[in-house]
């Protein structure tokens, strides 16, 4: 409905209570009451309806991929366990190197409905720690069916992984995701603390997009702090094949090595800078993301106050 539509509306309702008055008496306190009525609701009309029916400006990440011809094709709706997950998200990539196995043996039985065993005879007091609360957390979100902890000789975990979607997509790179787009947040605000005056910041993550051969494409997570824009991408697999598509794709968005990352789980430190010098992307595992990006933003938070 229009704004000249409602005002319609709103005339007619007021006209008909007026004539209810007339009737009902006293005419003259009811009938100046609905004209108040009538006034005070057009003027809130006035300033409620025009934002409401006036298109929303697009942000500056969709005209950053409108401007290389890209479009937005969906965006994941928020979901109110985010929370829960990007908890879990930050508790198992703050503490992967301690997890990684479990994890890995979660994602095969959740494949084969089989049982799951994780031995940590032999592990250090922290390690058994973080998993047991790892895996109580799992068993209260449902994500584990079952959960027990065998103390002292047997230091056993048994446990049953659920089938739930949630849960799949979870272990499935959700997590890492999520994980990742923490720490970008963290960058956000250590930088603003840092500057003087408003910083900007915008991100999507997991945008379907539509590539300029029409193609659909899915991005992991896009930002932007301040003027600047950065892509991330991540692997908690393979990530061979897909590491020429990447840097392929970092050119089309016009993003050069310091403001396209690639994050990969299990790769040690000497391989991802190997890997950063053959493709033009900044390849990084857990440990060195964060650090790398929070370099390469302080760097274009300073350059762009310089400019302004």
């Amino acid at each position: 409905m229009s704004h000249t539509n409602i005002e319609l509306l709103l005339e007619r309702i007021a006209i008909a209570l007026e004539r209810i008055a007339e009737q009902l008496g006293p005419p003259e306190d009811i009938a100046q009451a609905s004209r108040k009525l009538l006034v005070s609701t057009k003027e809130t009309v006035a300033d409620t309806v025009p934002s409401a029916f006036s298109p929303k400006a697009p942000s500056s990440l969709e005209q950053f991929l409108n401007s290389r011809s890209i479009q937005i094709k969906t965006l994941p709706q928020e979901d109110p366990s985010d929370q829960v997950i990007d908890s879990l998200s930050l508790y198992l990539g703050e503490r992967y190197d301690a997890l990684s196995g479990l994890v890995g043996k979660i994602k095969r039985a959740m494949q084969s409905g089989m049982p799951l065993t994780e031995s940590l005879k032999g592990r250090s007091q922290q390690d058994i720690s973080s998993v047991c609360q790892f895996c109580t957390r799992l068993h209260e979100v449902a994500f584990l069916e079952q959960y027990q902890y065998l103390r002292s000789p047997t230091y056993l975990i048994k446990a049953k992984a659920t089938t739930l979607p949630r849960a799949q997509r979870f272990f499935s790179g959700q997590w890492l995701e999520r994980f990742l787009l923490q720490k970008v947040k963290a960058v956000y605000a250590q930088i603003a603390s840092e500057v003087i005056g408003k910083l900007t910041f915008e991100y999507l993550i997991n945008p379907q997009i539509i590539l300029p051969n029409g193609d659909d494409f899915e991005l992991d997570i896009l930002a932007a702090i301040g003027s600047h824009f950065y892509w991330i991408e991540a692997k908690s697999g393979d990530y061979q094949q897909h590491v020429a598509k990447y840097s392929k794709f970092a050119r089309l968005l016009g993003l050069d090595f310091d403001h396209s990352f690639m994050v990969l789980t299990d790769v040690p430190k000497n391989r991802c800078d190997a890997l950063s010098s053959l493709f033009s992307m900044s390849v990084c595992n857990l440990h060195t993301f964060e650090d790398k990006l929070l370099s390469v933003v302080r760097v274009d938070t300073a350059q762009q106050a310089v400019s302004q």
